[in-house]
C-alpha cells in the first residue's frame, strides 16, 4: 500500500526539482486547498481523478505532475486531508518560513514586570523559532527568551521582540508590536 511518507518524499523531490519554478508555491497550495476539502479516496481500480484534481492540458506541467502523484495517493487510499499536511509538510523542506500573522507582545510596560511574545504564524512548517528582545529597536544583549523582565535601562523607551522562524530551507524574521516601559 501507498504510504504518506512516500507521498512527501516523492513531492520533496518533485518540488526540488522544480525549486525556481516561479509559481510552484502558488499552485501546490491551490492543490493542499482542494485536497484539504476532498474526502474520495479511490481504489487502484478507479482510474479517473476528482475533477477538482484531474491533471490535463489546461494544467502547467508542473501542476500535471504534482497531480499524477496526488491520484497515486489516492488510489493507495490515501485521505485528502493527509496529503494537504504533506504538502505543507514537504515545502516548509523547499521553501522558508513565510509570516502570516506577526509576533504580538503582552504586558504592562513597568520595571520588574515580565512581557510575553508568541511566535506568530508562519507557514511551511517552522521547526525552531528564536527570541531576540529589542530596546529602541536595538538588540538587548542576552535577551533570547519568549519572556523578558523589563530592566531600569528600559525605562523611558519601547520594547519588542524580533522573532526568527526556521525550517530546513531557511529562516526569516519579523518583529512584534511595542510596549512602552514607564
Amino acid at each position: 500500500m501507498y504510504q504518506i511518507a512516500d507521498f512527501t518524499s516523492q513531492l520533496t523531490l518533485i518540488g526540488m526539482k522544480n525549486l525556481n519554478y516561479p509559481t510552484l508555491v502558488t499552485e501546490l497550495n491551490a492543490i493542499a486547498a482542494a485536497l484539504d476539502v476532498d474526502t474520495t479516496t479511490h481504489d487502484l481500480t478507479i482510474a479517473r481523478p476528482p475533477a477538482a484534481l484531474k491533471p490535463g492540458p489546461t494544467q502547467t506541467a508542473f501542476t500535471n505532475e504534482a497531480l499524477h502523484l496526488v491520484n497515486r495517493g489516492k488510489a493507495g487510499n490515501l485521505g485528502g486531508a493527509a496529503m494537504a499536511d504533506a504538502i505543507s509538510g514537504a515545502l516548509g523542506l523547499i521553501q522558508p518560513p513565510v509570516l502570516i500573522t506577526a509576533p504580538n507582545v503582552s504586558g504592562t510596560g513597568a520595571v520588574g514586570n515580565v512581557l510575553a511574545c508568541t511566535q506568530g504564524n508562519w507557514s511551511y512548517s517552522p521547526t525552531d523559532y528564536v527570541y531576540q528582545w529589542l530596546r529602541g529597536g536595538g538588540n538587548i544583549p542576552g535577551a533570547t527568551l519568549s519572556s523578558y523582565m523589563l530592566q531600569a535601562a528600559d525605562s523611558g523607551t519601547n520594547v519588542s521582540c524580533r522573532v526568527t522562524a526556521i525550517n530546513a530551507a531557511g529562516e526569516a524574521s519579523a518583529t512584534s508590536n511595542a510596549i512602552a516601559v514607564a
